[in-house]
């Protein structure tokens, strides 16, 4: 563009882009912007990694040692099977021919429950 005839003010062709308003309001808009990403990514990291940390320091279990207990049985009883099923153990004992079914619960392996497998009871026809 040039300059009309007996216009004071200078074409947008002779002013410098710095010294244009416009152009500096333009930059100040597009230097917020920047800032206000850059802050938004930088909480954003800052609360991944403190979930991570967070996570990492409350399940670590090191200063705990390992459990153990004792599932007491009677003398000349005999482990038959066990098995893990989610948050159980299960362990079978034979005990003078009679068979009996220990659930424990696998997190404080605190026994929840017994069955006791008497022989002699109703029981279900065989399969054919």
């Amino acid at each position: 563009m040039t300059a009309q005839i007996g216009s004071t003010t200078p074409s947008l062709d002779q002013i410098e882009d710095d010294d244009d308003p416009r152009i500096q309001r333009v930059y100040r808009r597009l230097r917020m912007l920047t800032l206000i990403g850059a802050l938004t990514m930088g909480v954003g990291f800052l609360s991944v990694m403190s979930v991570i940390a967070y996570r990492l320091v409350k399940s670590s279990p090191s200063a705990m040692g390992p459990t153990v207990r004792t599932l007491s049985l009677a003398p000349g009883a005999r482990v038959v099977s066990t098995a893990v099923d989610g948050g159980r153990i299960v362990v079978t004992v034979e005990t003078d021919g009679r068979t009996a079914i220990h659930v424990i619960d696998a997190s404080s392996l605190v026994e929840t429950g017994r069955i006791d497998v008497a022989p002699g009871g109703p029981s279900a026809p065989p399969l054919r």
